[in-house]
Formats: structure tokens, C-alpha cells, sequence
């Protein structure tokens, strides 16, 4: 059954939660990239439209977020608000080993909106599910429902949902769909003190080999994944 949607949006600020991040400068995410010209189109042609009503900006590179993993081990050693380390990061792997996941096609069709964010939708996918359930083996919270999507921004007002919504589906074409194959769920991280600033990559899974590669400026490096 769809979550119905709220009745309107919240307005978010755009400042550093210190209160939340402890000082801990990163936070950690799995998720799909979707780093290309057609998605990006929309989602600026979307913000275009609701602009009165969204922060003036979102670097958030176009992703569709998999699992939150929770405030990130910096490269030079544990934070002591850290929840993401390197054992956290290698049961993650042995997680997605598992449950033997193949490559899959993901498809993005349609519009919503959360309290806080507008987004692209995302067809529901079973194997999206599979890597959502094997990451976060229990729920964040009862009630919990995954809902796949292309965060478009943050709204910076209240406003009715209704409005939101009618706009949004006005900018983005009811006939309009995009699909990727998917062969790699990739680790990225964020600013803790930035909730619209870019994303950085630390490495993927690759889900043909069923294994875990590290970029060159990760925080969590090849050490991480074979301690001595």
C-alpha cells in the first residue's frame, strides 16, 4: 500500500547540525549513481519550477540512496561519534555477498515528495530491496518503509503538498522514464557540516564479481578491509 503523502512540506534549514554530527566530519551512504544528461535535465528543469519554494542549492550529485550508514570513521582514525568503521564496512560487504544479488535495470518514472524533499520516483525493483534489506538487517525505526528515489532538493518553506505536488508533476512529462542498468552499489560519503554539499566516493561493490573496491582517497582504504 503507497504512503500517502503528508499534507504539507517542512521548511529545512541550511546550516551545520552540530548537535547531530558531535564534530564528526563525514557521514556515510550506499547508493546507485544516476550521473547522467537526461536525469540531470530534469531534476533542474523540477527545481526550476518549484524554485520559490526550495534552498537555493543542492550539489548532491543525482543518486538513488540505498542505505544510511550513520557518521563515518575519518581517515585520520576514529571519531568518537564515529557509528561507520571498518568492521561496519566489511559486514556490509559479507552482507551483499550473501544474498548473491545479479545486475539489475533500474528504472525512474514519475514524481513525489516527503515532508522535506521533492523527488524522482523510482519503479519499484526487487532486487533494490534485496540490497536495502541485506545493508540494514532490522529497521531504523518501526513503521520503516524504503521508498527508492532522486532527492531533488530541500523545501525552505511550508507549503500545502498539493501545491508541491502540482507543480512537480508539471515539470517532469507523465511519459517521461529513464532506466540504467545497475552494476555497481557504490559507498559514498558527505560533509556532515553541509546538508546540500557534494558527494564523495569511497569505493563500490561490484555486483558481477561480488567484490568491494576502494577508490584512492577513501577513508576507508584497502587497510580498512584487510587488517593485519
Amino acid at each position: 500500500m503507497p504512503i500517502p503523502a503528508p499534507e504539507y512540506t517542512e521548511a529545512c534549514e541550511d546550516r551545520d547540525f552540530a548537535e547531530w554530527h558531535r564534530g564528526c566530519p563525514w557521514c556515510a551512504v550506499w547508493l546507485i549513481r544516476v550521473e547522467h544528461a537526461e536525469v540531470a535535465a530534469q531534476m533542474a528543469q523540477a527545481r526550476a519550477r518549484l524554485q520559490p519554494w526550495l534552498l537555493p542549492r543542492y550539489a548532491r550529485q543525482p543518486h538513488v540512496t540505498l542505505a544510511y550508514r550513520g557518521l563515518l570513521a575519518a581517515a585520520e582514525g576514529w571519531h568518537a561519534a564515529a557509528e561507520f568503521g571498518p568492521a561496519q564496512l566489511r559486514a556490509d560487504i559479507a552482507a551483499l555477498q550473501s544474498v548473491q544479488m545479479q545486475p539489475f535495470t533500474l528504472q525512474l518514472q514519475g514524481v513525489g515528495s516527503f515532508s522535506t524533499v521533492p523527488y524522482l520516483a523510482v519503479v519499484p525493483n526487487a532486487q533494490l530491496q534485496v540490497a536495502h534489506d541485506a545493508l540494514l538487517a532490522h529497521a531504523p525505526y518501526p513503521g520503516w518503509h524504503y521508498v527508492p528515489h532522486v532527492t531533488l532538493g530541500h523545501y525552505a518553506r511550508r507549503l500545502p503538498m498539493h501545491e508541491a505536488l502540482e507543480q512537480l508533476e508539471c515539470s517532469v512529462p507523465a511519459a517521461w522514464h529513464w532506466q540504467t542498468p545497475v552494476t555497481q552499489l557504490w559507498l559514498a560519503r558527505y560533509h556532515t557540516h553541509d546538508i546540500a554539499g557534494p558527494l564523495r566516493f569511497e569505493g563500490y561493490f561490484d555486483v558481477r564479481t561480488q567484490t568491494y573496491h576502494a577508490q584512492p582517497d577513501a577513508c576507508l582504504g584497502p587497510a580498512a578491509l584487510n587488517p593485519a
